[in-house]
C-alpha cells in the first residue's frame, strides 16, 4: 500500500475537499479504499455549467443517430 493510502479517512477527506466534486469523485477508481471517500468529503463543489457533459451527451446522440443511417426510426424519446 503507498504511503498517502496509510493516511486516515479524514485527512484523505479534507484533502479530496479542495478538488471540484467531479474529481474528488474520480479518485474512487484508484483502489477498494477510495472508492467512497468521495462520498465523505464535506464540501461540495459542483460546476453547474455542465458543458463537457452536455457535449459528450450530444456527441452520443449523434453518434447513435448517425449509425442508424437510413434505417427508419419507430419511436424516439429524449429526455435531459
Amino acid at each position: 500500500m503507498d504511503r498517502i493510502s496509510n493516511l486516515p479517512d479524514e485527512l484523505l477527506c479534507h484533502v479530496l475537499s479542495f478538488l471540484p466534486t467531479k474529481n474528488a469523485a474520480l479518485t474512487s477508481v484508484l483502489s477498494k479504499r477510495w472508492l467512497n471517500l468521495w462520498k465523505l468529503v464535506p464540501n461540495l463543489d459542483i460546476d453547474d455549467s455542465l458543458k463537457e457533459i452536455r457535449q459528450s451527451f450530444i456527441d452520443f446522440v449523434d453518434r447513435v443517430l448517425a449509425m442508424q443511417g437510413d434505417s427508419p426510426i419507430n419511436n424516439f424519446a429524449l429526455k435531459c
